[in-house]
């Protein structure tokens, strides 16, 4: 058997130490601490050998997230598997940005709240959404959830993570692109409320996932959009405008929408939604390293 030392001087500069000291703690089933306090524990061959072949996963540029199938998000954990994008830490902000939009609706009696999550992968954005509204003071009596996906393998990973935080039952699951299962299903009803858009679309261009060696593994469908990295916030805007002109949609009710970006889009983006909802009021919200990374709407319906 070999230390705890041992390995970690047998894969020194092969894979950062960090991404090693997470894998060797997940292996023996011990916390991080133990490993960075214990570099005498020694170490059976069996899990001599499992470390190895996680470790040559990583240096072959595979997400940690994805050799353990998890990954944590906003305090929570959640599946995930190649069919989905690992979650960001930045993406967090959005479900910060749709608590606050939830707390400023909290009075409303009247009006039904529909949070919509377009794309949602995993489901980390709407599940922890749910989760934190649950538990806080704001009532959810009149909020309703749906989530929608392209992909049925997202959307099965979605169910899976929504089961496992128990509010499988609080979220209407669509298959379809982006606000087609919405707008062209005849049942479902969102009349007369406040409509919530949530969207973590693809916003890498073909040239950024290329010089970025780290999400070579995720699936190209959950990042590239074209050219500029807009093709599906084009598409998604055009779909919202043709949803506020449809019956589904009272006249004088609120639509908020929070999009995550890339900085560089900042300018573009303001552009593509004036194109389409020329009434909305577009706000540039900031991560926590100062960078532009939300486009945040509210539009009144005057269709």
């Amino acid at each position: 058997m070999k230390r705890i030392q041992e390995i970690q001087k047998k894969y020194y500069g092969k894979i950062d130490l960090p991404d090693l000291e997470l894998i060797i703690s997940r292996v023996i089933k011990k916390p991080r601490e133990f490993v960075l306090a214990r570099p005498e524990h020694e170490i059976s061959k069996n899990y001599e050998l499992r470390i190895k072949n996680y470790v040559k996963r990583r240096i072959n540029g595979e997400p940690i997230a994805y050799i353990f199938g998890e990954k944590e998000f906003y305090g929570l954990n959640f599946k995930v598997n190649k069919n989905t994008l690992v979650p960001r830490p930045e993406t967090e902000l959005m479900v910060d940005e749709a608590i606050k939009l939830r707390q400023q609706t909290a009075d409303s009696k009247r009006q039904d709240i529909v949070f919509l999550d377009i794309g949602t992968g995993s489901g980390c954005i709407i599940i922890s959404l749910i989760k934190n509204l649950i538990y806080s003071k704001y009532k959810i009596q009149n909020t309703k959830f749906i989530a929608t996906d392209i992909s049925s393998p997202a959307l099965r990973l979605a169910r899976q993570n929504a089961k496992l935080h128990k509010v499988d039952k609080k979220i209407k699951f669509l298959q379809g692109n982006l606000l087609e299962p919405i707008i062209k299903n005849k049942k479902l009803k969102i009349e007369n409320c406040k409509l919530m858009i949530l969207a973590n679309l693809p916003y890498l261009t073909p040239t950024q996932i290329k010089n970025s060696p780290s999400i070579q593994h995720e699936p190209k469908l959950a990042l590239t959009a074209g050219r500029d990295g807009l093709k599906y916030y084009r598409r998604l805007l055009k779909q919202i405008k043709t949803l506020l002109s449809s019956r589904k949609f009272a006249l004088d009710s609120r639509v908020f929408a929070i999009m995550e970006i890339d900085p560089s889009q900042t300018a573009e983006i303001k552009k593509i939604i004036k194109d389409n909802l020329p009434n909305a009021k577009v706000q540039i919200k900031k991560d926590l390293s100062g960078l532009n990374r939300f486009a945040a709407i509210i539009l009144q319906n005057q269709q």
